[in-house]
């Protein structure tokens, strides 16, 4: 009888023995689980970046320039063949932006489907009046958000002169008086010595948000277009693009795919 007692002690201890060794050997697992993370943030220099010396998140705050310009950015909506929708120029209600760029990126929204085959004309002044650029396009992939980029063949906008553009949608062929239309001023300006320091060393949405903060409209709004085409999935380049069009009450347009337009008519 004490033989067999004896035996049962024995595996009751070889079993407690074996479930401790067990546990310890979770412990020293999870130890080493941990033990990589702590020190990544106690190590300093090739370790995790503790999380209050992260950047902070790049916000677009735009200043506007205190000038405008006589204009209209947003079309009648209710012109014939064009139907009853609104064609929109992106610029700040005050018709006018600024820009670095000899020949700027001009932005607008067209609502109109292109299988109605609709043609935009396009045109630039100098401050005197004289016409520089005047082209006709005709539209595709729309409705959407589309590009005129004045080509190198017209000669750099004067710095600090005011140029007025005029967009329009060709509703009737018949007859230019009932065509949409938008239309507004652009003046280009020299990039400073405090700017091109701000520029220097920053990442494109860095540069952006020194755009925006310098009130140089164009130049945002462009550099932040391009991006959004080469990174159609990035969420913070589309929350970056919504919060420069709320800014400047355009908020409606946020949303609308930006398409490859225009084909320059012969």
């Amino acid at each position: 009888m004490n033989r067999n007692k004896f035996r049962l002690q024995k595996v009751i201890i070889a079993l407690t023995l074996s479930w401790l060794f067990s546990f310890e050997s979770h412990i020293v697992k999870a130890i080493e689980v941990i033990e990589p993370l702590t020190n990544l943030l106690k190590q300093g220099e090739n370790t995790l970046t503790p999380i209050a010396e992260l950047p902070v998140p790049v916000k677009l705050e735009l200043t506007l320039p205190p000038k405008g310009a006589p204009g209209k950015r947003k079309g009648a909506g209710s012109r014939n063949d064009c139907y009853n929708k609104q064609f929109i120029a992106l610029v700040p209600g005050t018709n006018f932006g600024l820009t670095t760029s000899e020949r700027p990126t001009f932005w607008f929204y067209v609502p109109y489907a292109d299988n109605n085959k609709l043609e935009a004309k396009f045109w630039l002044h100098n401050k005197e009046g004289n016409q520089i650029y005047e082209k006709t396009f005709r539209l595709q992939n729309t409705p959407g958000i589309v590009k005129i980029t004045l080509p190198e063949t017209v000669s750099p906008l004067v710095l600090e002169d005011l140029y007025p553009w005029h967009f329009s949608v060709i509703c009737n062929g018949t007859g230019r008086l009932k065509d949409d239309f938008v239309y507004g001023g652009v003046e280009r300006i020299s990039i400073t010595s405090d700017l091109e320091k701000q520029l220097e060393g920053n990442n494109p949405r860095e540069r952006i948000a020194v755009y925006a903060q310098q009130g140089l409209w164009f130049d945002a709004l462009t550099a932040l277009a391009e991006m959004r085409l080469a990174n159609p999935q990035d969420k913070r380049l589309a929350q970056d693009w919504a919060d420069l069009l709320k800014q400047v009450g355009l908020k409606e347009i946020e949303s609308k795919p930006l398409v490859d337009c225009c084909t320059v008519e012969n």
